[in-house]
C-alpha cells in the first residue's frame, strides 16, 4: 500500500479504525474498540495509537494522513468542548494528545458529518442535494450536505438534531438542556427506559430482543422512540428541505426492519407541506459510513490542494 490514509470513528461506546488505500478507494483493514462510559481519553488514544502504529508495522511505511469523527463537541484546537455521553472527556485536548501519543497530525470533524460525507459520496446511488443524514446510536446526530460539502454552522456546531427539544418539560441532558431527543431515541435512552421499567436489559440490544419475543413493554418503548425519532426527523425536514434523508448509525444497522418505519411515520407529521413524499432511507455503509466520510474528506483535500 502507498498511499494510506486511516479513518476513525470515535463514539460514546467504541471507535473503528479502518485503513484505506487512497488510490485505489478501498478499505484495507478494520478494527472495533470497544470503549465504556468509564473509558479515560488518554487510554482511548493510546489504543488507537496502538492500531495505527501496528498497521504502520505491517506495511512497513508510515502513516501520514488521519482523519477522525468525534461524537462531541470540540474546537478549533481539538480540544473537546463538550460531550454529553462523556462529560469526563469534556476539556480534554484531543488533537494535542493524539499527535503526542502518534507523532502525526490529525484533522477532525463530527462523526455525524463524516458519516454524512461517506453517505454522500460512497453510499447512494446518485448523490442527491441538499442530503439530510441522521445518525442513531449511543447519541443521535445529523448532518446536512450541500454540493458534496457539509454545513457546519457559524461555530461548527450544526447538526445537534440529538439536542433539539421534544419535551420542554422532560429531564435534564448532560448538555444542559431539557427533554432533548437524545434523552428518548436514541441507544443510551432505549437503555434506560427499560431499566426504569425494571426489564432485564444490559444494553439496548436486550430491549429489541424482548420486542421480538413479544414482551410489550420493550415493545413499546421501541415504538415510543422511533415515533419522537420520526417527529425531530420531521422537524428537520421542515427547516431544510432536504431532497432525501438517509437514517444510520449502530443502531439502524442492528435493527433495520424496526427503523423502515420511520419514512411513513416522518411523512405523516410532515401532513400536507410540500415536503411530505420526502424519502426517508436506511443507510448502505451501515457502521462504516463514517470510517468512508474519512476516505471522501482525504479524496477532497488532495483535489483541492491540485
Amino acid at each position: 500500500m502507498t498511499d494510506a490514509l486511516v479513518s476513525i470513528d470515535l463514539g460514546g461506546s467504541a471507535a473503528r479504525l479502518a485503513i484505506f488505500d487512497r488510490k485505489v478507494m478501498r478499505m484495507e483493514d478494520s478494527v472495533k474498540i470497544d470503549l465504556g462510559a468509564g473509558t479515560e481519553p488518554l487510554e482511548a488514544v493510546s489504543q488507537l495509537a496502538g492500531v495505527i502504529g501496528r498497521w504502520e508495522q505491517a506495511r512497513k511505511g508510515a502513516i501520514h494522513t488521519v482523519v477522525a469523527g468525534l461524537a462531541g463537541l470540540h474546537d478549533a484546537a481539538g480540544t473537546i468542548i463538550t460531550w454529553p455521553n462523556r462529560p469526563a472527556w469534556n476539556g480534554f485536548p484531543f488533537r494535542e494528545a493524539f499527535t503526542s501519543a502518534t507523532s502525526k497530525p490529525i484533522i477532525l470533524f463530527d462523526d455525524a458529518n463524516l458519516a454524512a460525507m461517506g453517505e454522500y459520496r460512497f453510499g447512494l446511488a446518485h448523490p442527491v442535494s441538499p442530503l439530510l443524514y441522521v445518525v442513531v446510536g449511543t447519541g443521535i446526530g445529523s448532518a446536512l450536505v450541500l454540493q458534496g460539502d457539509v454545513y457546519e454552522g457559524a461555530r461548527g456546531a450544526s447538526g445537534e438534531l440529538g439536542h433539539i427539544t421534544v419535551d420542554p418539560n422532560g429531564e435534564p441532558c448532560p448538555c444542559g438542556g431539557f427533554g432533548c431527543l437524545q434523552l428518548y431515541a436514541s441507544g443510551r435512552a432505549i437503555e434506560r427506559m427499560a431499566a426504569a421499567k425494571g426489564l432485564p436489559i444490559t444494553k439496548a440490544s436486550d430491549v429489541f430482543r424482548l420486542a421480538a419475543q413479544g414482551n410489550e413493554a420493550a415493545r413499546r418503548i421501541i415504538q415510543d422512540s422511533i415515533r419522537l425519532l420520526a417527529i425531530g426527523i420531521a422537524n428537520a425536514v421542515r427547516l431544510l428541505d432536504p431532497v432525501s434523508v438517509v437514517v444510520g448509525g449502530g443502531m439502524v444497522s442492528r435493527f433495520p426492519e424496526e427503523y423502515r418505519s420511520l419514512e411513513k411515520t416522518v411523512q405523516q407529521f410532515l401532513g400536507t407541506l410540500p415536503q411530505k413524499n420526502v424519502q426517508v432511507s436506511l443507510s448502505v455503509l451501515g457502521d462504516d459510513a463514517a470510517l468512508w466520510g474519512g476516505l471522501a474528506y482525504g479524496l477532497q483535500q488532495v483535489s483541492i490542494k491540485k
